[in-house]
């Protein structure tokens, strides 16, 4: 997580000096440069090409976090395979740990060295 954010702000900054460096290149005086017919210039400010990046990567961080959220609330059915007895419990995504996890009616469920577990997916 922390690698993408300092990805990002690389990409911020790089954009930033580029366009500084960009805007330097500009005559300083309002008096146009020569050969220059005094058209006015099309291209994207910086600070709306800044906004709108950081706009895209708001929305962006929210659809994963949004589709993260929704994969760990997932219903699942565990099937747990025990001395050739199987029992069948449904869980949260979220709430399987390795070899352990919490039921939806709240009980908690340890498997020992011997027994399987396999998740079904609706």
């Amino acid at each position: 997580m922390l690698i993408k954010i300092l990805f990002t702000m690389a990409v911020i900054i790089v954009v930033i000096v580029f366009f500084r460096r960009k805007r330097g290149d500009a005559p300083i005086s309002g008096v146009p440069a020569a050969g220059d017919d005094g058209a006015e210039d099309r291209s994207i400010s910086p600070r709306a090409l800044a906004y709108s990046l950081l706009g895209a990567l708001a929305g962006i961080s929210l659809l994963i976090f949004e589709l993260n959220r929704r994969a760990q609330n997932r219903i699942v059915t565990i099937r747990v395979i025990s001395d050739g007895a199987t029992t069948r419990y449904q869980a949260q995504r979220k709430s399987i740990k390795g070899r352990r996890f919490v039921t939806l009616d709240g009980a908690q469920v340890i498997l020992g060295e011997s027994d399987r577990m396999e998740l079904l997916d609706p």
